[in-house]
Parts: structure tokens; sequence; C-alpha cells
């Protein structure tokens, strides 16, 4: 800059909102937990609304566990561990999310756990976690850019599932990628956190060979190679296997009270747990002018359609699509609008009606609790028609995106987009769904409601 120049700083108009909305409520700086600890309030106030969750743990936090591969939510290498209080449920939700998407903004009365929350060889007590130890005793890491994120995923399934499953193994990594080490140490690790992994190969017809009763006459691929691998392991020390099987003998047989399977929950923030009411929250950059510069969020329907009543603004919830288009095809929005969790009309998870003909579900519910819900129904479901309609919605998100997408992203989304890649736009609309659409009138105290098919809600362009 010339010396004799002056730098020219233009201001954020929505700067005059904040009076108004501090009346209605709304808190000007977010409420940050992360990793046990309350974040203090000369660093929430660095929190921006252009700013994604992993720029603020890794450059406001010094947090630097969780890294930065693909940006767009495809690798996995930045996962973290995001938790929230339930109180209709009266539990805590645990879900990995990609932070190089979502907004910190969104994390506000969340609890944040990253890698180094999950535990270091820098504590005096307690030092690497479990999940943690496993990895290195199997050799599951080599250059190290991956860890932290599988880490992380594999933490949070365990959050969820005292005694996870292979299967739920398999879903649950499916947002993780790792480029140098190779998976099967990888999964060696994972596995030995799991009560059902087999020993050896499982045929095509779903028996482990080794306790196939046709062992010695079966030719098949799997049976010929396991039997030359049950030979060498006769002459051979395998590692890995050996500490597998004590994993399950000692660290899986723990049944304490206080374990290291409740560590998420112990360290869940007291002060979530017995807030009365989510709070409103209004962040405005001063300096920025265009892409992301104020954050609306929300805590009523009434509130969130008067605030997108006034126009000029973007609403977004997982921001897996918003994200996107910010980051890698300069869409500008001035302003975002993130509904809180707490408007049960959007996040309300399917719902059957008392004869279970009818599936009801709010449009910003996560694609992960559809899924998981739908898998429910259809396993449960005494008539055809309704194992007919939930199995294939279970089957399709199964392999959607991943389980850190799954997790934020939602149906309202993908519908308001027309989103290309979402495969439940079709199958919605093969399957006759409707949408109840809803719209504010006389400044928000009345709530306007129609119907709309799913075929009919898409414009086609000639």
């Amino acid at each position: 800059m010339p010396p004799n120049s002056k730098e020219i700083v233009l201001e954020n108009e929505d700067v005059e909102l904040i009076p108004a909305f501090e009346k209605r409520g709304y808190a000007t700086t977010p409420t940050l937990f992360v990793n046990g600890s309350k974040v203090p309030e000369a660093l929430a106030k660095q929190a921006l609304p252009n700013m994604t969750l992993l720029t603020f743990l890794r450059t406001v936090m010094g947090l630097t566990g969780s890294k930065l591969g693909c940006a767009e939510g495809g690798c996995g290498a930045c996962t973290v561990l995001l938790s929230q209080w339930m109180p209709e449920q009266n539990e805590i939700r645990h879900a990995s999310v990609n932070a190089c998407l979502m907004p910190v903004l969104a994390a506000h009365e969340c609890h944040v756990t990253t890698v180094e929350g999950v535990g270091t060889v820098k504590q005096k007590e307690g030092g690497l976690h479990p999940v943690q130890q496993a990895m290195v005793d199997m050799h599951g890491s080599q250059c190290g850019f991956c860890t932290p994120g599988i880490i992380v995923s594999l933490y949070t399934l365990l959050s969820n599932k005292k005694t996870a499953t292979v299967n739920q193994l398999e879903e649950h990594l499916d947002g993780n990628l790792c480029r140098c080490t190779g998976y099967r140490p990888i999964w060696d690790a994972a596995k030995s956190l799991t009560l059902d992994a087999e020993d050896g190969a499982v045929g095509p017809c779903g028996t482990p060979c080794r306790e196939c009763p046709e062992r010695d006459e079966c030719e098949m691929d799997c049976n010929v190679e396991d039997k030359a691998a049950e030979e060498n392991e006769k002459i051979c020390c395998t590692s890995t296997g050996d500490k597998m099987n004590q994993y399950k003998e000692t660290l899986l047989k723990d049944e304490s009270g206080s374990s290291w399977r409740d560590q998420p929950n112990e360290m869940f923030p007291e002060d979530l747990k017995t807030l009365e009411a989510t709070t409103p929250l209004l962040v405005v950059d001063p300096k920025a002018q265009s892409a992301s510069s104020t954050w609306i969020q929300p805590t009523t329907l009434s509130e969130m359609l008067r605030v997108v009543a006034e126009g000029n603004c973007k609403l977004v919830v997982g921001n897996t699509e918003v994200g996107i288009e910010v980051r890698f095809k300069h869409a500008l929005y001035p302003k975002l609008v993130h509904p809180a969790m707490s408007i049960v009309e959007l996040f309300q998870a399917p719902t059957l009606d008392e004869g279970k003909t009818t599936l009801t579900m709010g449009s910003c519910c996560p694609l992960s609790t559809i899924q998981h819900d739908c898998g429910d129904f259809a396993a449960e479901a005494d008539n055809v028609s309704l194992a007919r309609t939930c199995q294939p919605m279970h089957d399709m998100l199964r392999w959607f995106a991943s389980t850190q997408i799954r997790n934020v992203a939602c149906l309202g989304g993908n519908l308001v987009t027309a989103s290309p890649i979402s495969d439940m736009n079709p199958l919605l609309a093969s399957m006759d769904a409707t949408l109840t659409l809803t719209k504010s009138n006389k400044g928000g105290d009345e709530l306007e409601r129609r119907t709309c098919k799913v075929a009919d809600f898409f414009c086609s362009v000639s």
C-alpha cells in the first residue's frame, strides 16, 4: 500500500440489525464447547459466519490434529465428533461430521471433540484411548495425515454403540480415505474393537470357512486360501492376530461402570444439559461485504419464516451443498439462516401414523436418522406396503455420500436444490410422496400451509 494512501473499510449494513435482534432474545456471541471445556468468550467472538469449524479449531483454538484434505467432505481427514443434548429424548446425540464443511456457528450450544480430546500421550493419566492404542498396535498409520479422522470415526461409533458389529464398522468408516497405509491394518485395528469379528475367511454362503462342515471337500477359492493361511499360522507367529485375540479377551470384556466406553458422555458439559431453551444467535461480520457475512440462527418456525420473508438470505442446514458452492463455485450468499434443532417441525424423525400407512418426517431431519429409522420400520413391518416403502429408502441412503455427510445433510436440501446427485428425489417422486410447504403471513404471526406432490415440485426447463 502506498505510504500516503488509506485503507478503505466498508461496513456491513447488517450491523444495524443487532439492537433489534438483541431485543428479541438473540445472542451475538456463540456458546461453544471443545474437548470438555467452554471456549473463552474472547475466542468465541472470533467465530465468524464464513468460517468453518475446522478453520476455527486449527487457527483460533490451536488444535491442529484435525486435517484439511479435500475440503469438500470426501476424505474424512477433518472428522470431529459433534455432541448435542436432546431434551425430548433425555439423551446425548453423538455424530461424526466433516469440520471442513460445517460452519463453526452451527456448533452453537454443542460439544465438539477432536482427536486431541479422544486421547494424547501428553496426558499424565489415561494417555491414549483404546481406539488410538489399537491403531498403534495393529500398525494402522503410516504418514498419519488421515489417522485423526479415522480415530474420531471409530470413537463416534463406540460412543453410540457399546458393542459395535462388523457391519456397523463398515458403514461408519465409509467416509474415511487412506492413501498410503493400505486398509488391512486399519481394518484389523477397527475389528479388534468388535465382538463379532470372525477369524479366517467367510464364504459366499455366509458361513465362516473354518466352521463349514464341508471344509475338507469345498474347493471354493476362499476355503482353499484360508486352509493355506491356517497352515501358515501353525509355523508363523502373527502378532496382529494375537493382539486382536488379546483385545477380545481383555479390553472388550471390560464391563466396569466407568470405562473408556463412557468417555464421550462423561466429557459432555453439564451446562448444556441444564439449558432451559436453545438461544437464538445472530453474528455479523462488520467487515465482510459479500460471502456469508451474517449468520442468523432462529429457534422457532415462525421466527425462521419471519427472517426468511425479509429476503436476501440462504437457508443452510448441513452446508454440504452451500459450502461447496461458496468454496469452489464462488457463490455469494451475504446472509445465512440456519434453523436450530429446537424447531421440532423441521427436525422431526420419521414417524408412522396409527394405521402404519403414512410415514412423516421433517425436512431438516438428518439423512442418517431417516436411513436407520426406515431400516428399523422395514424389519418390524407386518405389512408388505410399509416394508416396500421403508426398505428402499434405507438401502438408497446406505450408499449415499458418507456417514459424516448423512449425519448433517437433509432431504429438504436435496429437494429445494433439485440435487442431481440425490437418488432420493426420484425415489420420493416414484412413491408419490407429498410435501407440506409453509410460509408466514402478517409479519410471521400466522402460518399458511399447502401441500404439493414431489413430482410436481420440480420444474423442468425446456
